[in-house]
């Protein structure tokens, strides 16, 4: 039995910031799949500089980074945007529910909260419901 997976993100940019790489492939492809434009990048760091010239739809970030938490480069994000009335909506994936909660998410400013493994269809639909809203 194969999974139907919406191809609705045609048009829609989204900036995956996994350094897990398996993870990352499989969220690429499921992406993608979907037709969505991915840029992939393992870090805080490098998730800062593609911002400084990529202007993603949304990111789809992991909390747990080699270079500082996601919740700490969100809000890095969000202070940067502060003058911009439209901010990047965010999604938080983590495998670690008990070290990062949906209440910290929140604070940190990401709009949904997503546990791994992470289903493609429910991956695809939160997408889709913060950036066709």
């Amino acid at each position: 039995m194969s999974m139907q997976i919406p191809t609705q993100l045609s048009g829609v940019h989204v900036l995956l910031v996994e350094d897990e790489p398996d993870i990352a492939e499989l969220l690429s492809f499921v992406l993608r799949d979907a037709g969505a434009d991915v840029i992939e990048v393992p870090s805080a760091s490098e998730a800062l500089h593609h911002l400084t010239h990529y202007s993603p739809s949304i990111i789809v970030c992991n909390i747990r980074l080699p270079d500082m938490n996601g919740g700490e480069l969100l809000k890095t994000i969000r202070f940067k945007q502060a003058d911009i009335s439209q901010q990047i909506p965010a999604i938080a994936v983590t495998s670690y529910s008990r070290e990062y909660s949906w209440t910290e998410a929140i604070k940190a400013g990401f709009d949904r909260f997503l546990l791994k493994p992470i289903e493609p269809d429910q991956l695809v639909s939160e997408i889709l419901s913060l950036v066709r809203c």
